[in-house]
């Protein structure tokens, strides 16, 4: 393609954002008398996709007699002004209504986001420990370092797997010149300018300009979220360490420890993106990565939420409160919800034994016959992870967050059932007495769990208890 169709194809257009954006502003919309422009910067900022909006629309509408490029999102909104942003912004489509029929493209879009803020968080801190008092500019460039491919995944996604895929085969520069006709350095020029992004910003993430002290924390920190994201250990990462150890006067040892802790801190900020962050790799020794399995070797894509059948199954559980369901009756609408309205894969309810002993798994649904986690049981009075949340009706998330934390306290079993993945748990009771607990994962791939689905579990969960209470009989 021309860079001219290219640019008809993701230049300005009326672009989605993330629905996490889209609610967070929604929020803000309705205190709008108290909001101020750093509340909004903190919902855009991110959002990679909703900056280059602000970015651009701030640009495009400078007046004459102001010719200061806008560089940061601060800055625009100052432009802007609190009111006229909610009266613009109102009804934004969001990226996982577009892609609602693109599973997989959706899944790599959220890949592509968890990079981008890892980058932005890393290039913020370098440029805030080099006393750059604009760090935000550098922030705003690492965050746009990859916006190309995201809008290739939102705005194309069939082109966007098909270069996928050719990576999993070929050398970089081949596949790019296979699926869009040249480099991407090449196109995320044209794109960036087509977005009237400001030629500050555009140099910035230019590789080809040679590298001044904004440059080498730039391309550090897009190097580090590329590299971490198959470990930590890469010979690439110790190169990295040494730039910036010469360029900000510390040893690279320290360098690292900084870079982990970025890591570690942006994660914690971006849990709502369900796919892995890069700080989940940091726990792992010095090993040989394995190579990415070949595309018919993926799988089926990652299960995207169905806000309708969770909402039936809240609807329905609630509604035969009567008596008029069997417990297999009741669980069926239960792991419904779970897995189709929630986009949980493996997903399993366990119940109090008859003597009173042991909780032990009665249900399953998307785990495998000769997956070990059908046999998942453990004492009810336990000291262990799930022993302890029989106490009361709680929940857990196990994520990177509290692991290292948590995850001794899960006995070696289970923990050999379970696997490395993040997962959900809450225990049921009815009546002040324990009934069950109720397990749920999205498997051991690269869909990860979030916030916004955590929530509803917990919704779903309480509602079930509720049903399970006033089950018929068998």
């Amino acid at each position: 393609m021309t860079p001219k169709q290219w640019i008809e194809l993701l230049g300005p257009t009326d672009l989605p954002v993330f629905r996490q954006t889209e609610r967070r502003l929604a929020l803000l919309a309705k205190e709008i008398d108290g909001v101020k422009t750093g509340d909004i910067a903190a919902v855009v900022l991110a959002d990679p996709l909703m900056t280059l909006r602000i970015i651009h629309d701030a640009n495009s509408r400078k007046s004459r007699h102001f010719d200061t490029e806008i560089t940061t999102v601060d800055h625009a909104l100052m432009m802007i002004g609190v009111n006229i942003f909610f009266k613009n912004y109102q009804g934004l489509k969001t990226v996982e209504d577009a892609l609602s029929n693109q599973p997989r493209a959706l899944q790599t879009a959220y890949m592509r986001l968890q990079r981008c803020l890892h980058a932005a968080w890393q290039a913020r801190d370098f440029a805030v420990l080099h006393v750059d008092i604009r760090a935000e500019e550098v922030q705003v460039a690492a965050l746009l370092g990859e916006i190309s491919e995201l809008l290739l995944c939102v705005l194309t996604p069939d082109t966007a797997l098909k270069l996928q895929g050719l990576r999993r085969k070929r050398a970089a520069a081949e596949a790019e010149l296979e699926a869009i006709g040249g480099s991407f350095q090449k196109l995320q020029q044209t794109v960036l300018e087509a977005w009237h992004v400001p030629e500050m910003t555009r140099d910035l993430l230019d590789a080809t300009i040679p590298a001044r002290s904004r440059h080498t924390m730039l391309r550090a920190a897009l190097a580090i979220s590329r590299n971490a994201e198959e470990g930590w250990w890469a010979d690439p990462l110790n190169e990295v360490y040494a730039t910036l150890s010469e360029l900000l006067g510390q040893p690279p040892e320290r360098i690292a420890a900084i870079v982990h802790n970025n890591a570690v801190h942006a994660a914690r900020a971006n849990r709502w993106v369900p796919a892995l962050p890069a700080a989940r790799w940091l726990p792992l020794l010095p090993g040989e990565w394995p190579p990415e399995p070949d595309e018919d070797e993926l799988g089926e894509a990652c299960p995207l939420p169905d806000k309708q059948v969770f909402r039936e199954s809240l609807k329905a559980i609630e509604g035969h409160q009567d008596g008029t369901l069997t417990l297999p009756q009741m669980s069926a609408q239960i792991l419904r919800g779970l897995h189709t309205g929630l986009g949980l894969s493996r997903i399993l309810f366990a119940m109090i034994t008859p003597d009173g002993k042991r909780v032990k798994c009665r249900f399953t649904l998307g785990i495998a016959h000769e997956d070990a986690l059908r046999h998942f049981e453990f004492n009810l009075d336990g000291k262990d992870l799930f022993g302890q949340l029989m106490g009361k009706m709680q929940g857990i998330w196990m994520s990177a967050d509290n692991r290292e934390r948590l995850w001794p306290l899960v006995q070696p079993s289970l923990r050999e059932m379970i696997g490395i993945g993040d997962f959900y748990a809450m225990s049921l009771h009815a009546g002040g007495k324990p009934i069950g607990l109720i397990y749920a994962d999205r498997g051991h791939g690269i869909c990860g769990l979030d916030g916004l689905t955590y929530t509803d579990f917990k919704m779903l969960c309480l509602q079930a208890a509720r049903g399970l209470a006033k089950v018929k009989a068998d």
